[in-house]
């Protein structure tokens, strides 16, 4: 067997969410600290006592590995049907999983993605649109300019796949004829039953991306989630409209203080209260959506993160 589909295999057992067990899979912070202990392909083949000993747990522990492990005809069942629905589960140890994400996110990085769509486009760092699902006429004509533009530039658009802003922005960049990565705060499955979802994929504009469980309903945890992988896959974020609180100002907030990407926020007509506020936290103001690729992309190196998954 190859040592390196052991390797993905386990980490994706290890992690499982496709199929229900007695025990809890391994979060992101769990999962990375085990794999900085031992290569995961090797526990595969040992008992609970020998998986105590290469992992350094004690023996509850190793039985909970054990049990995920044993998981894997199970597991492969639910990625085959998966695929049959054109949804691929990759592991963070996997060459195809984004880069951008486990260099940015550290032991936050979700240590799998179901991804439908095109998944290349989640490699090129593009402009991050994101925003209050309730905003005003010229906040969201702000957000479809920024789309329009990004596609001229030749950036993908990456959005949470909420109503208000990210849906504004995201059909903007699909009607320019660009790419759009869609981080959804709930399941796959879930955010592709909406059939001008189903289409883009299909027709290879939208790539969707998910580090939950397939039918996980939207949660605030997930939420959050989502704004990490949106902010890590961006070069850009663009913040058109945030109120004080709530999650829009919470995944800024966060960025601001991590300082993994540039965070840019909307300061012209119809900018909120919340706007004002990221920009005297570091944000950097936006009056003309030209100016967001003016911006210097140079970032520093972000400290490890508690994760969310």
């Amino acid at each position: 067997m190859d040592p390196a589909h052991d390797t993905t295999r386990a980490a994706l057992l290890l992690t499982n969410r496709l199929v229900p067990l007695d025990v809890k899979p391994l979060t992101a912070r769990e999962f990375w600290t085990l794999a900085d202990r031992v290569d995961p392909g090797e526990l595969v083949r040992h008992d609970a006592a020998g998986i105590a000993a290469l992992a350094g747990v004690d023996l509850v522990e190793a039985g909970r590995f054990r049990t995920l492990l044993d998981a894997s005809r199970a597991l492969g069942f639910e990625q085959e049907r998966l695929l049959d629905g054109g949804i691929t589960l990759i592991s963070a140890l996997d060459d195809r999983f984004p880069r951008g994400l486990r260099k940015r996110l550290g032991t936050a990085c979700p240590p799998f993605l179901l991804v439908a769509g095109p998944a290349a486009a989640l490699d090129t760092p593009g402009l991050g649109i994101v925003g209050s699902r309730d905003a005003d006429d010229d906040v969201l004509t702000a957000a479809r300019n920024a789309a329009r533009l990004a596609v001229e530039h030749g950036w993908p658009v990456v959005s949470g796949l909420a109503r208000g802003v990210d849906q504004a922005a995201t059909t903007a960049a699909l009607e320019a004829g660009g790419v759009v990565s869609g981080v959804p705060a709930e399941g796959i499955l879930r955010a592709s039953r909406n059939a001008e979802v189903r289409r883009r994929v299909h027709a290879g504009e939208l790539c969707i991306a998910s580090p939950f469980a397939p039918d996980a309903p939207f949660r605030a945890g997930n939420a959050m989630g989502r704004n990490k992988i949106v902010y890590a896959l961006s070069k850009v974020t663009f913040v058109v409209a945030s109120d004080k609180g709530g999650g829009t100002w919470a995944g800024a907030s966060e960025a601001l203080d991590r300082r993994d990407t540039r965070v840019a926020v909307w300061a012209g007509a119809g900018a909120k209260d919340g706007n004002h506020a990221l920009i005297g936290r570091g944000g950097v103001p936006i009056t003309d959506v030209a100016q967001l690729f003016e911006i210097d992309t140079t970032v520093d190196a972000p400290p490890l993160q508690d994760s969310l998954f």
